[in-house]
């Protein structure tokens, strides 16, 4: 509430200045009644006088040049963008902003970027008293507490989105002793935290324009997130709540060297013993050692890390220039590399649902984005599983859930242990809202500390990579429920040792593969025929059985709509029907099946609405009667024929279906 009177209250006030202390006390408080206002004594318990506030209303704006000066951290960098809020407050000397307050937290917004408009007009004090403002960026609305100048401040861990940079850029200003004037209060702001900006400088021979069209994911580990501010002198204070900052800015080729990427932090002692920088590239994480940084506030640094793969494949980087705000020097980094933490934040889960983790060439543990789903607990989820060194395989008995993504709960860290029979599975609660790092034992072991157990590792994407002659096609992998599928569909023109398959148009003419010329999808069919001819699948791999298809509609609960991506809209009605809507897609799984279409009539058909795929028969070596079917407007998937019947000619040919992998 603004601690102000209005005009006819400050003139009834002004008849009665010369009463006792106690006389005016009584009647401010009936006049509050009468009101409904909170009035303002500009003074100490041993004050016997009131301030009343004039007719002059107070202005405020923030000048270019001020801005030039200090630019605040949006997109243009020259000023405030339009509702952009502020938080302002007023007291009279002596009083502070802990004693009372003459305007307590004045929301203003500008709509131009230059002048602020208060949520309330306020007014400065009659007389020759002035004021002491004392305003911040971005506004909040709880203010200083009663008897207090302490704000808490913060960044936001996710600095990706311009908002959010926005957000987490604080700035101050202080302008004191001001008097009544019919000119503006020009506030001049000034950044209190600090600024890192990043640049890539790769190998030689690396191509600068396909390295930015990757555009690397980039996760800065370790930064204090949280701190009070003292609004009398502005001064931060118990610096608290480390976490992983995503930067905001997109990679852009400049002066052979990749910039663009940049984060605001509150100014706080960098080093390798603390943060690293993860890069995630091509589904490989790399790991930079933060060199010493100490930057004050509104300073700025940009590292330069020099994207050389060593025998390890990680980074190594220096230290580099300070620009823009206010020049500052960094200290030297041995970059010596530790690589045996895994931060969970840097793990985008951008190439494949899955993540391995090496030690010494061999897979020891992989780190899963999944859907788990019981009664007890349905979330999606980031899950370690340690390797099975006999087998290849994972250890579904000793999960350890690191995040949930749709659960708040502080249950992270405990176990997970799948069913040996069925889809089943148990979690033993954690009590970690997210297992932030972690560390693996040689034989993959999760490890919530470093320990001398510990080992270093290199944490890779795991694609599915399929070569077959010249031919290299990598797939993504994700887990669904006790299964591991292909996330996209087959899209290979040959057999597994390396023979070409036959393009075809019409059904029934030997075995080949069929793909329409005029889509952008890379969209391929097969028919019975190859299916049956060859080995389809890549190696360690098959086409589902039917029971594997029921596996996997039994875990999800028959709700496709968490294996389907994309568009789907309803197959046109036939005469008489009425229209359907399409079931909703929520692809909460990451199977990611999409509306493909069908073959016939040599073309594509039905784009958009269905998709459909070869299962094998229980053998698994001959193909099974019906074939599984989605439609858009069905929450369910369905069976259909494997052969097509051709009334005219009296023949049933194989139909040209899809075909997802799943892992032996």
């Amino acid at each position: 509430m603004q601690n102000i009177f209005f005009s006819t209250f400050a003139a009834q006030i002004k008849s009665i200045m010369k009463t006792t202390k106690q006389t005016i006390s009584a009647i401010l408080a009936s006049c509050l009644m009468w009101y409904g206002l909170l009035a303002v004594t500009a003074c100490t318990e041993q004050a016997e006088y009131t301030v009343v506030q004039s007719d002059i209303p107070i202005y405020f704006s923030v000048s270019m040049n001020t801005l030039t000066e200090h630019p605040v951290s949006r997109t243009t960098a020259t000023s405030f963008e339009p509702q952009d809020q502020i938080g302002l407050f007023a007291t009279l000397p002596p009083a502070t902003l802990n004693d009372q307050r003459y305007i307590d937290n004045l929301l203003l917004t500008t709509t131009d970027g230059k002048n602020f408009s208060p949520a309330q007009i306020v007014y400065y004090p009659e007389g020759d008293a002035s004021l002491n403002f004392t305003a911040y960026h971005p506004y909040q609305t709880n203010g200083l507490p009663a008897e207090s100048s302490i704000l808490p401040v913060s960044i936001q861990a996710d600095q990706s989105t311009s908002e959010n940079f926005s957000k987490s850029d604080f700035l101050w200003t202080q302008k004191n002793g001001v008097n009544s004037s019919s000119e503006a209060v020009q506030l001049n702001f000034a950044h209190k935290f600090s600024k890192l900006k990043i640049a890539l400088v790769p190998e030689a021979e690396e191509d600068l324009t396909a390295l930015a069209e990757d555009q690397p994911r980039i996760v800065v580990t370790g930064i204090k997130t949280e701190a009070n501010c003292n609004l009398t002198d502005g001064t931060l204070s118990d610096l608290q709540t480390p976490s992983d900052i995503i930067p905001y800015g997109t990679w852009t080729v400049e002066e052979n060297k990749l910039v663009g990427k940049e984060l605001i932090y509150i100014p706080q002692a960098l080093h390798s013993q603390e943060q690293s920088i993860i890069i995630e590239w091509r589904g490989r994480i790399y790991v930079y050692l933060m060199p010493d940084v100490e930057l004050q506030e509104a300073e700025q640094c940009e590292i330069t890390i020099e994207f050389q793969k060593e025998e390890n494949e990680q980074l190594t980087g220096i230290a580099g220039s300070i620009t823009d705000w206010t020049d500052a020097e960094i200290g030297g980094n041995s970059n010596e590399q530790n690589h045996s933490v895994i931060y969970t934040s840097s793990l985008s889960f951008a190439s494949s649902n899955i993540y391995q983790i090496y030690y010494q060439g061999r897979a020891i543990a992989e780190i899963c984005k999944e859907y788990l789903i019981s009664d007890a607990l349905t979330s999606r989820a980031i899950v370690h599983y340690p390797i099975i060194s006999q087998t290849g395989k994972a250890d579904l008995k000793n999960g350890t859930v690191l995040r949930l993504l749709d659960v708040e709960d502080a249950i992270c860290g405990g176990k997970l242990c799948w069913e040996t029979d069925g889809n089943g599975f148990s979690y033993e609660n954690g009590n970690q809202q997210m297992v932030s790092k972690f560390y693996v034992g040689e034989d993959g072991s999760f490890l919530a500390n470093e320990s001398l157990n510990a080992v270093d590792v290199d944490i890779i994407s795991y694609l599915l990579r399929d070569i077959r002659g010249k031919e290299v096609i990598e797939y993504p992998v994700v887990k669904v429920g006790k299964q591991y599928w292909m996330q996209e569909d087959l899209r290979t023109i040959y057999y597994q040792d390396g023979t070409a398959l036959t393009s075809k148009i019409e059904l029934g003419e030997g075995p080949g593969y069929f793909h329409p010329a005029d889509t952008d999808t890379d969209i391929y069919f097969y028919n019975g025929e190859a299916v049956l001819a060859g080995e389809l699948a890549p190696k360690g791999w098959k086409i589902p059985t039917l029971a594997d298809w029921e596996a996997l509609n039994d875990y999800i609960d028959g709700d496709v709509s968490i294996i389907k991506t994309g568009d789907w809209a309803p197959v046109p009605p036939k005469e008489g029907e009425e229209e359907k809507e399409a079931a909703p897609v929520t692809n909460l799984t990451g199977l990611s099946i999409r509306s493909l279409g069908a073959w016939g009539g040599g073309k594509l058909l039905y784009a958009g609405q269905v998709n459909s795929y070869w299962c094998m028969d229980e053998t698994g070596t001959s193909i099974s009667k019906n074939a599984i079917f989605f439609r858009g407007e069905l929450n369910e998937y369905t069976l259909s024929g494997s052969k097509f019947s051709d009334s005219e000619t009296n023949t049933d040919y194989y139909k040209a279906l899809s075909i997802r992998c799943i892992k032996k």
